[in-house]
């Protein structure tokens, strides 16, 4: 099955980049550097290629090198996350929704020793709205085992929402919530919010390429393995 899914998710690729529209979406890539007091530091890729009209076919790999997430002992193993989606633009623009459904590769979800090819499965939504002074970012994701490799395997969801205000050309400010759930743990235990952040966000904007946001708030969880204060860094690139 994981590698049916891994053969659909080419052919779809494939048939989506050879559209060719003259009025289409310019192609874009931005490179993201993330570190937060939960995950730790993960980089990612994000990119579209123009399709039709006002839609575009992307595309995303996340690199998640927290050694939990693996084998803690030798750093091997390590999770890692790729998928596609379909970008469209809405509401003349101010308006951008992208859907994506990814795999992920490793141990995390199918709780095995080692790690494997499409050891799960993640649909997620993406959306960005920016309407003059005001922006806002909202993202779900539904992190599904696809393998059972050992006795526990885990599913999850990961949603936050930043809303905001640009106080002028090159400064944003907002709030900040995001919630990390354990929907199904096999071995029957230990299900529920993870942690729950609230708080408070600063974003900068240079020239349209680089953006620097730092978010920091409370946990409202009384969690064993997350911190009651939370802080997340995150530095977004486009390239040219």
């Amino acid at each position: 099955m994981t590698f049916r899914l891994l053969f659909l998710l080419l052919i779809l690729s494939l048939s989506l980049s050879v559209q060719s529209q003259t009025d289409k979406p310019a192609p874009s890539f931005l490179v993201a550097i993330n570190q937060d007091n939960a995950f730790g530091f993960y980089p990612a890729v994000y990119g579209s290629l123009g399709w039709k009209n006002e839609t575009s076919f992307t595309f995303y790999g996340l690199f998640w090198t927290n050694p939990s997430f693996g084998n803690a002992g030798s750093g091997t193993d390590l999770w890692t996350e790729m998928g596609i989606g379909i970008q469209t633009l809405l509401a003349d623009g101010r308006l951008s929704v992208n859907p994506s459904l990814g795999l992920t590769h490793g141990s995390l979800l199918s709780g095995g020793s080692r790690g494997v090819v499409g050891d799960g499965i993640v649909p997620s939504m993406t959306a960005f709205f920016v309407d003059g002074r005001v922006e806002a970012e909202l993202f779900a994701a539904y992190y599904k085992s696809l393998r059972e490799e050992g006795p526990v395997t885990y599913d999850y969801l990961l949603y936050w929402i930043y809303p905001g205000i640009a106080l002028n050309e090159r400064l944003a400010a907002g709030l900040h919530y995001e919630s990390f759930v354990l929907t199904r743990n096999s071995g029957g235990i230990d299900n529920g919010a993870q942690y729950i952040w609230t708080g408070a966000f600063v974003k900068w904007n240079i020239n349209e390429t680089y953006t620097f946001r730092f978010s920091a708030g409370i946990n409202w969880t009384d969690s064993d393995f997350y911190s009651d204060e939370y802080y997340k860094l995150s530095v977004v690139m486009a390239m040219p």
